[in-house]
Formats: C-alpha cells, sequence, structure tokens
C-alpha cells in the first residue's frame, strides 16, 4: 500500500510526543441543520453564485465572510455540505476574524503538525510529484485532512495570505459523486467495508525531517463508505495519502481495491474542481465529502501561505439507508428562484 519513508531510525524511537492522544469528542450539533433550505439570506446578499462543475465548487461573489450573521453562516454550512467547496475572491478577513468565523461551526481542530492551536501555515510546496520519497507518500496527493484520527475534521477554510503569479492550485474532488459514478454491484461490494487509516509514514518522515509533530501515530478504522449527517448522502471516505489497508479483505484483495480506487479518484476530472488562487481568496470546504491536493512546483514557494482552521466532525459513520446524490438541489431552485446566475 501506501508507506514510503525513511526508516524506523533511532530519532524516531527516542521522539518523545508534545501532546496526549486525541480522545474522541461529541461535536455539537452541526449548524447546517439551522439553516433555510433555500438560503434565501445568504444567496440574496450575493452579486453572483457561480457554479465552478456539476458536481463540486460554487464560487460566491459580492460577499464578505467578515460580514456574515449567524444566519447567513448556517446556510453557507448547508451549501458547503452540498457543494463539497465554496470559493470566495478579495476578503477582508482577518487571522483572527477567521478565527471567530469558524469558532461559529464548532469545537477548533488541531493537525497533529499545527504548532499554533488556532490555525495551520500553509506554505508553498516544490520537489518534484514523481519522485520515490514522494510518489507513495502524502505529497502532494489526495487527501482529506487527517481522516485517521477519531474526529476527522468536517468544515475547513483556507484562506490565501500571498500567492505567486500562477502555480500553487489547489484541486477538489466530490467523494460523493465518485460513489455515486461506481457501478450498483461495486456501490453493494464496497457497502460495510473499513478503511485502516494511519498516520504512521507522515510521523516518521516528519521526525526524520527535522519537523514538530505534537502527537504520537495513530491507526483507526473508517468505513469506507460513509454517510454525511446533513444531506443523508453516502459518500467514498477513501483517502490514498493515509489508507493502508481495508480491514475486511486479505491483503492482495485490498491492494486491487485500493489500486482501483486511486485510479477512479485520479481519473475524475469530471467530478472535480480546480481552484486558482489569490491573496485575499478563501475556499471553505467540507473536509467529510470533499478530498482535495495541492499542485506543488513550477513557482517560487516562498510567494505561497495560507492560513487553514477546521473543526471537528463527528465520528464517521456509515447508514446503509443514505441516498445517492441528488444533482438538482434546493441551491438550483434558489438560484432560479432569486434569478442569480448559475453556470
Amino acid at each position: 500500500m501506501i508507506g514510503a519513508h525513511t526508516g524506523l531510525t533511532e530519532k524516531v524511537f527516542s521522539y518523545k510526543p508534545i501532546d496526549p492522544p486525541v480522545e474522541e469528542v461529541q461535536p455539537p450539533k452541526d449548524r447546517a441543520f439551522f439553516a433555510d433550505p433555500e438560503k434565501k439570506s445568504l444567496l440574496s446578499a450575493t452579486t453572483k453564485v457561480k457554479h465552478l462543475t456539476p458536481y463540486i465548487g460554487t464560487e460566491l461573489q459580492g460577499i464578505q465572510l467578515s460580514k456574515l450573521d449567524d444566519k447567513q453562516k448556517d446556510e453557507l454550512a448547508l451549501l458547503v455540505a452540498e457543494r463539497g467547496v465554496v470559493f470566495f475572491r478579495d476578503q477582508d478577513l482577518t487571522l483572527e476574524g477567521q478565527h471567530e468565523f469558524t469558532k461559529h461551526y464548532g469545537i477548533q481542530d488541531r493537525d497533529p503538525g499545527q504548532v499554533d492551536p488556532r490555525h495551520v501555515t500553509i506554505l508553498g510546496r516544490g520537489g518534484d510529484i514523481r519522485a520515490f520519497e514522494h510518489s507513495s507518500s502524502a505529497f502532494a496527493e489526495f487527501h482529506s485532512d487527517h481522516s485517521f484520527e477519531i474526529n476527522p475534521p468536517a468544515y475547513t477554510m483556507l484562506r490565501m495570505v500571498k500567492t505567486p503569479e500562477y502555480g500553487g492550485d489547489t484541486i477538489w474532488a466530490s467523494q460523493t459523486a465518485l460513489f455515486d459514478k461506481l457501478s450498483d454491484t461495486f456501490k453493494n461490494t464496497l457497502q460495510g467495508l473499513h478503511g485502516v487509516h494511519s498516520s504512521e509514514h507522515t510521523f516518521i518522515n516528519a521526525v526524520n525531517s527535522g519537523y514538530t509533530t505534537f502527537r504520537l501515530p495513530v491507526r483507526r478504522e473508517h468505513p469506507l463508505i460513509r454517510t454525511h449527517p446533513v444531506t443523508g448522502e453516502q459518500a467514498l471516505f477513501y483517502n490514498p495519502a493515509f489508507v493502508v489497508n481495508i480491514k475486511e479483505l486479505k491483503g492482495n484483495e485490498a491492494l486491487h481495491i485500493l489500486n482501483f480506487l486511486r485510479d477512479h479518484l485520479h481519473s475524475a476530472d469530471d467530478l472535480s474542481v480546480r481552484w486558482q488562487w489569490e491573496a485575499g481568496s478563501v475556499a471553505f470546504w467540507d473536509n467529510r465529502v470533499a478530498i482535495h491536493r495541492a499542485i506543488p512546483g513550477g513557482y517560487n514557494t516562498e510567494e505561497r501561505e495560507g492560513k487553514r482552521t477546521a473543526i471537528y466532525g463527528e465520528k464517521p459513520f456509515y447508514d446503509p439507508k443514505a441516498k445517492v446524490q441528488n444533482e438538482g438541489g434546493t441551491l438550483e431552485k434558489a438560484v432560479v428562484k432569486l434569478g442569480l446566475d448559475g453556470f
């Protein structure tokens, strides 16, 4: 499976974690449950609603996140749950404002490598994506953030502080649509299986490279198909950066399934959206159902910096009665009703 790393060195064996393991939390009720299904307050405050692809990604124009009231924030949560990721440009949101904005949605999450307890600083990244040391690790691979935890993040925000003229784009893909595009036979095969998520290889790489990591590595099992608590839709919960096995399968069986899922993900151009950053741009996504990757190299990495905040999501679960993705949801109806632009 995945897991190329620099080895179990003395440095790794002697490493003393700073923080204890993360215990399971019970996050508050998802703010999307409090939203008007038609999102009238949020959408009426925009000058344009621009759907970037049929399955994932919507840009809201003419609106400032710093000015949203609680009702509009709740409606934004529902929009993000439905569309996977929502984008904004030319935002005046400050770092303190971003922290306050994130608090509305739940309990602040903390990544194992997060130095500041309130946010992760995202820097530019170069290197060769095809090199051996990167080809099977978390480097530039599609991933949902630290899915190996008991409560992987839900709503996640990245606000870009500075960007190069070109390069450093991020791609998101819809795991809801990825599941929906499978045959019924394959869907039935995957339902009820559990992916084994591991942070061992990233922990080893971080320690051997001299980076600070705050917690010891973990392995956890999560449903390979998960149910979104708000939309009730089924989605893949596959993560090529961290899933190392499938619990219920034998070794080669798991290897073939995981290789197929990676090919399925990397061929999903029709189910993904690519975002070109500018300073002041913001992406707000649902880490439960949207998987992403940053495109490295080809630019001055010192010119790219962003701040990421996230909240704890629920422990992933699978409901066999969940529905498949609805292509004609309430967002489209609200857009038509309000006379706003669509695609």
